[in-house]
């Protein structure tokens, strides 16, 4: 038996052992292989060995020991299990023998997690369900639990693809009782109008899709002086929802409408969205009117909201008013026909929209314009056909039109602070800001030399390298290159300049049907109009929608990209000409410019010397070429694994491709 002094002599020992260790917190992250990393705090990597994985699950926050191994890498030894945010995932149901298991689509996590016979259900091999975590394995040597908590379907039935990316993403598929029960109950003809302008006789018109139904937004200009009265009259789902109401609730948890491929999800019910609020030509509705006086410079010199009634006269689709204002032939005959009070809205529009675009490209900045992609999908809710479509002239008069008003309302919440929610990018992000100085200073040592974290700095530069890059290599590898160190676009309770766009204050009111920040705006604009309380635009509020935002976008690419791996599964084989959108030091990600979506060039290959990789200028150098972002090459699709969702793609030499049949729609 120990005496005292021993006792005494091994508790300090170990008390030595803890002092003398060094701990720092981290995430985990996966590999596809047993081993793992815990991303520190700092920034670092730490090794996970296999043991030491088995303990933890992908985004677990843990507290670890760092040592050393024989490799001299970091590594880490579990300390203590911080936070788990994975309560809830979607996976396929396996079985192994007796033993039922799911694997997670956590990629690229790859381990089946138990499901104790308790928790079974009358699940079948390759079933798609959602789970839920029930035992954490990093007390219990390594041993998960988990239990399904819905079987969303097997993967060959129609649509499954919509329902289990939803799943994946806890997309909301149901209405809570009150928010049916506040829908029921709102009808049009019991608006209180004793405080709208009666605007129904202005010769208002949707321009859209033809297959749009929410419609929220109708546009008429007249000529004034030497410039423009441009009127915008938006959907006001406000004058029968109020803040904090069971809709209010509702839209605020959904965030936004989205248009996931097959499966769409209403931020409203589609009664409302469809319906009582949509501006459908001939019907009376509430609405919230910006109008705008123009210079003929194209410059915003006053503006006003007012709460109004008003009245589409027509609903216009985007192509035939398109060929109507660029004089096509073949166009629609019947636009031809329309009230020569319509005929000259839209001339007024298009006149006012130019100047707007070219006021914009002088004293603002100008996005490039990006094709869009039009997926058909069949009976079985795949993808059947791809249309690209390049913007016309009646989406960017409609373009110029709702910026404009989105720039009236930042500009009013500026003058009323604390009210609304602002739309904001500020610029490069403050990690890379001296990586994007030193790169600027390169070329252009005079515009990196201006503080770029400020508006008209930053606005400088980029105007400089819009208008000069088409005819600069070396100018245009510096703007891809400056335009992946910026930070994401974001919203923000106080106010915020935009740097992508170059306004000083920026927010959306014009999609208050499809937009939770845009129906939020409306409570705060008409408070302001009214002069009650307004209600308060709390961060949290702001930080809310911001990841409801990005999760329906992640929702909506990662289904988009689903499909598109199964129809491109029958085109491999097929040459296409692409841009490159990413490098790494193993190859490069390319997007199909006939297609929209991207692939992988592997051009790390065993037994060949290994390309060279600038992480600062994201070039990747082999022994006959350095690629650079947004350069154009010709690929072949050589692989799809749709399972994966991996689009692995080769290299064809452009000459060959340009004889080659290139892949038809």
């Amino acid at each position: 038996m120990l005496n005292k002094d021993a006792i005494s002599q091994l508790s300090q020992l170990k008390s030595s052992i803890v002092a003398d260790k060094t701990y720092a917190e981290g995430i985990v992250r996966p590999t596809a292989k047993r081993f793992g990393f815990v991303r520190l705090d700092d920034g670092r990597d730490a090794f996970l060995n296999p043991d030491q994985m088995l303990r933890v699950l992908p985004g677990d926050r843990v507290k670890i020991s760092l040592t050393e191994n024989n490799k001299k890498q970091l590594e880490a030894t579990l300390e203590s299990l911080l936070e788990t945010p994975l309560t809830t995932f979607v996976g396929r149901y396996v079985r192994k023998g007796p033993a039922h298991f799911v694997e997670p689509d956590l990629p690229p996590f790859n381990r089946w997690l138990f499901i104790p016979p308790q928790e079974r259900t009358n699940c079948a091999e390759g079933d798609l369900v959602a789970c839920q975590l029930v035992r954490h394995p990093f007390k219990h040597e390594g041993k998960a639990q988990i239990r399904v908590i819905n079987r969303i379907g097997r993967p060959d039935e129609i649509g499954i693809e919509g329902r289990y990316i939803a799943a994946k993403f806890n997309l909301p598929s149901e209405w809570s009782e009150s928010a049916l029960e506040q829908s029921q109950s709102i009808n049009i003809d019991h608006l209180d109008d004793n405080k709208r302008a009666d605007l129904t006789d202005l010769p208002l018109v949707t321009i859209d899709s033809e297959f749009t139904r929410d419609m929220d937004d109708a546009v008429y200009a007249v000529r004034d002086g030497d410039g423009w009265t441009l009127t915008t009259a938006i959907a006001d789902p406000s004058a029968f929802i109020t803040y904090d109401s069971a809709l209010d609730q509702t839209a605020r948890t959904r965030g936004s409408t989205l248009y996931l491929l097959g499966h769409p999800i209403t931020m409203l019910p589609t009664e409302l969205s469809h319906d009582t609020f949509s501006l459908i030509a001939g019907e009376v509705r509430p609405a919230i009117v910006c109008n705008i006086r123009i210079d003929s410079d194209g410059k915003i010199t006053d503006y006003g909201f007012q709460q109004a009634l008003i009245k589409s006269h027509h609903k216009l689709n985007y192509q035939a008013v398109s060929d109507l204002l660029d004089e096509r032939e073949g166009g629609d005959d019947s636009y031809a026909a329309l009230p020569s009070d319509v005929r000259d809205s839209l001339k007024a529009l298009h006149e006012c929209a130019s100047a707007r675009l070219n006021y914009r490209r002088e004293h603002a900045l100008v996005m490039e314009d990006r094709a869009d992609y039009q997926y058909w999908l069949n009976d079985q809710k795949k993808i059947e056909r791809i249309e690209k479509r390049h913007r016309n002239t009646a989406q960017k008069l409609v373009e110029e039109a709702m910026l404009a008003t989105n720039i009236c309302a930042g500009r009013l919440f500026k003058e009323n602070p604390s009210t609304g929610l602002y739309s904001g990018h500020v610029g490069f992000r403050p990690e890379r800001l001296e990586d994007a100085k030193q790169l600027a200073g390169e070329l252009l040592p005079e515009l990196a030399a201006q503080d770029l974290a400020q508006l008209p700095h930053f606005q400088a530069l980029f105007k400089h390298l819009r208008a000069n890059a088409p005819q600069n290599p070396e100018l245009n590898a510096l703007l891809s290159l400056l335009q992946r160190l910026q930070q994401a676009g974001s919203l923000s309770a106080e106010h915020q300049s935009h740097f992508g766009l170059g306004f000083d204050a920026y927010a959306t009111v014009t999609s208050p049907i499809r937009r939770y920040q845009d129906l939020f705006n409306h409570f705060a604009l008409k408070a302001i109009l009214t002069g009650t309380d307004v209600p308060v635009a709390p961060s949290e509020l702001a930080e809310q929608q911001q990841q409801i935002l990005v999760r329906g976008r992640q929702a909506s690419r990662q289904l988009e990209h689903w499909l598109l791996c199964q129809y491109l599964a029958e085109h491999v084989g097929t040459v296409h000409f692409g841009t490159i959108t990413g490098v790494s030091p193993n190859g490069i990600n390319v997007r199909l410019n006939d297609i929209g979506c991207d692939g992988f060039v592997q051009l790390s290959e065993k037994g060949k010397p290994r390309p060279k990789f600038d992480s600062r200028r994201l070039q990747l150098t082999t022994e006959t070429k350095v690629y650079t972002l947004d350069e154009t090459i010709a690929v072949k699709i050589s692989a799809v694994d749709v399972d994966t969702r991996r689009i692995s793609l080769e290299l064809v030499d452009a000459a060959v491709a340009e004889r080659l049949q290139v892949f038809e729609q």
